[in-house]
């Protein structure tokens, strides 16, 4: 997570940001928000999962 944990800090408060939002649908827009961002999760990982960890 060395370099990544900005981004990743950087996606999750984007998520809430997008789940205030959802409030104001009355919860509608958490059937797109949720499945959105558990695979933009999983992609974030696949992403640095592979990358090479430095000091």
């Amino acid at each position: 997570m060395y370099g990544y944990k900005s981004k990743l800090f950087g996606m999750c408060i984007l998520f809430l940001l997008l789940s205030l939002l959802c409030i104001l649908t009355l919860g509608i827009g958490f059937l797109w928000l949720i499945p959105h961002a558990n695979v933009t999760m999983a992609k974030f990982y696949e992403d640095i999962r592979d990358k090479p960890q430095s000091l």
